[in-house]
């Protein structure tokens, strides 16, 4: 009897049922998507009898997401040699593993950084870009929508995972052991999707889709492609790295702080209930509009292409963070404030996937774009804990002054963005 190859065990997908890898994808990125609980750890960490600082808890999350911006890297280049599939039951493997260690370890910001930030952030990296490939392949005539809903699970999966653990865990078995549960959780869900996900064989077509029709002005066809070496001598690459590491950094201040600096604010205005509103825009109203922005700006950038899409939601993203320290003040115009902060920096995995093939091609979109997703780590190690550090001084405005300066200046990068000739770089 002959024993199947580790890549023939899955289930066969044609273009009929190609909607089963989307939904895996789904379900794989909620698992991943608990970096973004952070918020609700860290409000509980600053809580304990021996409490953490504010810029402690945002050195475990700047940790992960740089640790995630890294691995995206390199899964990018091993995805194209060894496939997806190998790569999920990689990521299930470390990502597990992270969390189960930082529950066993001391519940001590270095232990963490290192085990929940570091390994735990590096599991969900190797697997993070993998929708964004896989997906546009199985669906060539959508590729903006079908990866804002790949994504979608990642923006959306905090809103489990916090509900778990302010409404379940924390009062019961408490967090090193909750850090435990989940890592266990993790392995299964994320080792799940391996039977799912896969590259579509040589040839596939999908009825009516003709590579050569660009659909908007700032696409390209699929038959202009450069690889990484050329990409990295090319001006439109630092501009996209700097507009996503800005449009990243602003959202992860806002993600990092805001269960507790809304809290702190509201609480110093009379409001009673100010930790249920503050539970509310970091669990409920955050992770939905985070998962909202990832469709519909996927939807949007189907029609009106990848740049304006970039210009229109950094634009907003600026003004709003302008003047989140006025809109924190009121429960109304805070959830307001997080759903618009949300919605805008859900659309950046969306976006600038879409802006990196655009631009570059499509041919090699794993490992381009895990160069062009590195500014994300960037931009990680430098929001959350610059908003620690301010608030931690007493002048979180700054922070947000900073921000929306920066924003501002990637729109203008973005007006400058224009493709590359196939000659131009040999």
């Amino acid at each position: 009897m002959e024993i199947p190859k580790m890549n023939d065990i899955k289930y066969k997908i044609t273009a009929r049922n190609r909607i089963f890898v989307v939904i895996a994808a789904v379900f794989m990125e909620l698992a991943l998507g608990a970096l973004y609980a952070w918020s609700t750890f860290a409000k509980i960490l600053k809580d304990l009898p021996e409490p953490w600082t504010s810029g402690q808890t945002q050195w475990v999350f700047s940790a992960g997401t740089l640790a995630l911006a890294v691995a995206v890297i390199f899964a990018g280049r091993l995805n194209e040699k060894i496939g997806p599939q190998k790569l999920i039951l990689i990521s299930a493997i470390v990502t597990g593993s992270g969390y189960i260690l930082g529950g066993i370890l001391p519940l001590q910001w270095v232990w963490t950084s290192l085990t929940v930030g570091l390994i735990g952030g590096a599991g969900i990296g190797i697997a993070y870009a993998i929708p964004i490939s896989v997906c546009s392949k199985w669906y060539p005539d959508k590729k903006g929508l079908v990866t804002g809903l790949g994504m979608a699970g990642f923006g959306a999966g905090s809103l489990i995972w916090q509900y778990l653990l302010t409404g379940v865990f924390n009062n019961t078995v408490g967090i090193s052991n909750t850090f435990i549960i989940y890592g266990f959780c993790f392995m299964v869900m994320i080792g799940s999707a391996y039977f799912f996900i896969y590259n579509p064989p040589e040839g596939y077509t999908v009825s009516g889709y003709d590579p050569s029709v660009i659909k908007n002005k700032s696409d390209t066809t699929d038959e202009v492609n450069f690889d990484t070496k050329q990409i990295l001598r090319m001006r439109q690459f630092y501009f996209l790295f700097y507009a996503l590491m800005v449009g990243s950094g602003a959202g992860l201040m806002v993600i990092g702080i805001v269960k507790f600096y809304s809290q702190d604010v509201l609480t110093s205005l009379g409001y009673a209930n100010a930790a249920n509103i503050a539970l509310v825009a970091a669990a409920v109203i955050l992770p939905i509009f985070n998962g909202l922005g990832r469709i519909l700006w996927g939807w949007f950038s189907d029609k009106i292409g990848w740049k304006l899409s970039i210009i229109i939601m950094d634009s907003v993203q600026a003004i709003t963070i302008f003047l989140l320290v006025l809109l924190v003040r009121n429960p109304i115009t805070l959830y307001i404030g997080v759903a618009i902060i949300a919605f805008n920096y859900g659309a950046n995995f969306t976006v600038f996937p879409m802006a990196t093939g655009g631009v570059f091609g499509r041919k090699n979109l794993s490992s381009n774009y895990g160069w062009v997703f590195f500014s994300f780590g960037i931009g990680a190690l430098i929001g959350p804990p610059l908003a620690g550090m301010f608030d931690d001084s007493g002048i979180i405005i700054v922070a947000f002054i900073i921000s929306g300066a920066l924003l501002a200046i990637g729109v203008v990068l973005t007006f400058f963005i224009k493709q590359p000739k196939q000659e131009a770089i040999r």
